[in-house]
């Protein structure tokens, strides 16, 4: 396990809160939800990087499955075919992804 400073820490997770814009999925089921994702990672790329958050509640105790698995696995496709370059667990329940810029 790595170690951070208090710092240094404080820094990686407030980075994450520097988004371009928030997606707010709860309350969405899986289907409605990953259509809101699709159009996102397809609408929000530009000619530089954008950084978003997928936000959803985190999971409770006896509250069944999250979106966190198939958002995360729809992240993972995108980062696999270039449309994304990184795509993070957000502290406040979620996703932020950062899409890479358009190739011209």
């Amino acid at each position: 396990m790595p170690f951070f400073e208090p710092d240094d820490a404080n820094a990686l997770s407030t980075e994450n809160l520097d988004v371009s814009q928030v997606f707010d999925l709860n309350g969405k089921g899986a289907v409605e939800a990953l259509a809101l994702v699709e159009a996102a990672l397809h609408d929000q790329r530009g000619d530089e990087e954008v950084k978003l958050w997928f936000r959803f509640d985190p999971p409770t105790p006896g509250g069944g499955e999250t979106l966190f698995q198939p958002v995360g696995r729809r992240l993972r496709d995108a980062i696999k075919h270039g449309h994304a370059v990184r795509a993070m667990p957000a502290q406040g329940g979620g996703w932020i992804v950062r899409l890479s810029a358009k190739v011209r």
